[in-house]
């Protein structure tokens, strides 16, 4: 067995993702066939941090500079001049959370997208565009942007969460770093 630990953009094949593993590639041959298997578990909370990094771009209404998802915790980093009360961000991001809000996708074309890129919240990751069209996640009343990851059906499934810390990164630029309570 082949346990892939993490993905990543390759740097050298723009579109290709690269797999990291631990072990066990010295076993398999170009034309093997595989069965690939989800842990379940791991992605879930993924899936959980990330629709959180939806219902939390909602909250602060400056452009995104930077995230990243782990297990354990999300960060969203922000081009805005001050820094923001860590409570009063939770308690506002665990309202819209226990709100218990279905999300929705619509797919619009690409002439759509580039007609209303103010749906881009993010300033370096551009759009999926390309393919004729590009898939809008929708949490009504909350958020709507273009995005290709994969989401929980339900505010709710996100679960209580914390913002932990709020970090000078630059003269605008402040991380937010958010983790479940559990």
């Amino acid at each position: 067995m082949v346990q892939v630990m993490d993905t990543r953009k390759s740097k050298q094949q723009p579109g290709e993702i690269v797999h990291i593993v631990n072990e066990g590639l010295e076993n398999l041959s170009v034309g093997d066939r595989v069965t690939a298997e989800i842990n379940w578990d791991k992605r879930y909370r993924y899936m959980r941090m990330h629709t959180c990094m939806h219902v939390f771009c909602s909250i602060l209404e400056f452009p995104v500079t930077g995230g990243n998802i782990s297990l354990d915790k999300c960060r969203l980093d922000f081009d805005m001049p001050e820094k923001p009360d860590k409570q009063q961000l939770t308690d506002q991001l665990n309202q819209l959370i226990s709100r218990n809000t279905e999300l929705g996708t619509r797919w619009i074309s690409d002439e759509e997208m580039q007609a209303n890129m103010d749906l881009v919240k993010t300033m370096s990751v551009k759009p999926p565009m390309g393919a004729g069209k590009v898939r809008l996640v929708e949490i009504p009343g909350i958020d709507l942007q273009p995005c290709g990851g994969t989401h929980v059906k339900n505010t709710s499934e996100i679960g209580e969460v914390r913002v932990k810390k709020i970090e000078n990164k630059g003269k605008q630029n402040k991380r937010v770093i958010i983790e479940l309570v559990e």
